[in-house]
């Protein structure tokens, strides 16, 4: 188990700079890390003691929503990525084709100038008895008529070259936007069953479920459980919490790439939170029916809505905790994580760059929550403290 951590915290730690190298190196080094990161899931859910609870029974679909919400996502883009190279294509193509309009008008009006001049040919010239001087200067002309005429024949035929590569290419880019098409009908298919699967669940399991949170030793596990994913995540101790605003505080100003180039020491003060919404419950608030306080904000917003990063980092963590339903943690260096749970779906895997009002995830209420919203957390040195203190709502 020891030698995992060391080595959970070793690519942590190494993964910023390894990513800088060619693009081989960097598949690798995330195809490692995110094993590792895999096997401590594994690990810290094998040393629960608390297998039973009823949420569990969620984490098949609500890990299967996010993935495939999440290929849903690349397919998405990958077609607007493809729709922008065929308009390209097709505008190429249809530069080309003017210029080859304009290379057989040229051609055209040079042919006529040969019939004009009865042919051209050279011999007829010299022996026609015309003045030496003339002769030598409809030579010349006439010469350049056929270099001109033979310069825009290749033209015309690179131009026709060019033309037929560039409707290869277009017709290549139609068929992969087809292909991607069908694959998102699927996808989407796929993403409605796997959400009709979990409320099957969730129906069958809601009752249980809402007792079980409503326990105090559920929720200090859950707490518990986290605390030792962030301790296996990086070794971090910290400054003393401070007071926060009156929860039910609307939030409207969120994350967004302003502060994309600035270390996240410096930005206290100035961060907005992930989601727009209400925060129902706020950091050091005593949680009913008693139970450990928040450690961290509960802001309530529409299901599906994008989560914002807050600041620029690294993903260091993303899949379903117990208690927590699919968590994100994300590394920004100095000691300092953001977490964001509760989502429906994670955009992002370990290993990904971030930055800061990068959309990471969806709001959702995986993990047991009554309703949707983001649970959001900031932590340094492993310890966390109030996000209202760094943010500026306004």
């Amino acid at each position: 188990m020891l030698s995992l951590i060391r080595a959970v915290l070793l690519i942590l730690a190494l993964a910023s700079p390894a990513l800088a190298g060619p693009e081989a190196g960097k598949q690798e080094e995330l195809k490692d890390l995110r094993g590792r990161i895999e096997a401590l899931q594994q690990e810290l859910e094998q040393a629960s003691e608390d297998r039973s609870e009823a949420a569990d029974g969620l984490k098949k679909s609500e890990r299967g929503i996010s993935n495939v919400a999440r290929s849903l996502r690349d397919l998405e883009a990958k077609q607007r990525r493809l729709a922008r190279e065929l308009k390209k294509l097709e505008e190429e193509a249809r530069s080309v084709g003017g210029e080859i309009a304009d290379q057989r008008q040229r051609l055209a009006t040079l042919l006529r100038e040969r019939y004009v001049q009865g042919g051209n040919d050279a011999m007829k010239l010299l022996l026609n008895g015309q003045n030496p001087g003339e002769v030598a200067r409809n030579l010349e002309y006439y010469g350049y008529i056929g270099r001109a005429r033979a310069e825009i024949i290749h033209e015309y035929q690179n131009s026709l070259a060019r033309l037929g590569t560039l409707k290869e290419q277009a017709q290549a880019r139609r068929d992969n936007l087809s292909q991607v098409r069908d694959d998102r009908v699927a996808q989407k298919k796929a993403l409605e069953n796997e959400k009709s699967t979990r409320q099957q669940v969730l129906n069958k399991l809601s009752e249980q479920i809402r007792k079980q949170r409503k326990e105090i030793d559920t929720l200090a596990r859950d707490e518990k459980r986290l605390t030792r994913l962030i301790e296996r995540l990086a070794r971090l101790a910290v400054p003393k919490p401070q007071a926060a605003s009156k929860p039910g505080q609307k939030v409207n100003r969120v994350a967004d790439a302003s502060l994309a180039g600035l270390d996240f020491n410096r930005l206290k003060g100035k961060l907005a939170l992930p989601v727009a919404g209400e925060i129902l419950h706020r950091y050091g608030q005593n949680r009913d029916g008693g139970g450990p306080a928040w450690k961290g904000l509960f802001i309530r917003a529409r299901q599906g809505q994008e989560v914002r990063a807050v600041g620029s980092g690294q993903v260091a963590f993303a899949d379903w905790l117990r208690g927590f339903g699919n968590l994100l943690i994300i590394d920004h260096g100095d000691g300092f994580l953001s977490l964001y749970s509760n989502n429906e779906s994670l955009y992002k895997q370990p290993g990904d760059p971030i930055k800061a009002g990068d959309v990471v995830a969806a709001v959702g209420a995986t993990g047991g929550q009554d309703e949707p919203g983001l649970y959001f957390e900031l932590r340094r040195q492993g310890k966390p403290f109030d996000p209202l203190t760094w943010v500026n709502l306004k």
